[in-house]
């Protein structure tokens, strides 16, 4: 009994440790990135898109694909060509508006759309984040006071 006891104790450390570190790991996957490339600023100079890839200590394998589609469902153990995620800014004082979720670039993004008649600012099929109500589609616009 005394070996099948030590194995027991193994495998729930095993698990504690892999777990605690795949949880720790979907922190700091965007709290530590590194930024890749420049920013893009939009022409009209309302927003700014930052393209990070994301720090990951686990193989590639151990973090599930999303789809930029809510509907697809996440893939698990998957080959990522090329991972990052977005961090869309108002350009004009620096404020972080929105954050994407970690995607393959390779298979879902595309040219930057700074949401002419869409309202939202995107790259291929990734939504990086709305557009702010006094921007809307890159053009300055005066709102009025409510």
């Amino acid at each position: 009994m005394k070996p099948l006891s030590q194995r027991l104790k193994f495998c729930i450390a095993y698990i504690t440790i892999a777990g605690s570190l795949w949880t720790a790991s979907e922190w700091w996957e965007k709290r530590l990135a590194e930024r890749s490339g420049k920013p893009d600023i939009s022409p009209g100079g309302c927003y700014r898109v930052e393209l990070f890839k994301p720090l990951w200590v686990l193989p590639m394998m151990f973090h599930s694909m999303p789809h930029p589609d809510s509907e697809v469902p996440r893939r698990w153990l998957s080959l990522w060509e090329y991972p990052a995620f977005f961090r869309l800014y108002d350009h004009r004082t620096g404020e972080l508006l929105s954050e994407t979720e970690v995607y393959d670039l390779a298979s879902a993004s595309g040219p930057l759309d700074w949401g002419d008649g869409s309202s939202e600012v995107s790259a291929g099929m990734i939504s990086i984040g709305p557009n702010l109500p006094d921007c809307m589609g890159d053009r300055t616009t005066r709102v009025s006071p409510q």
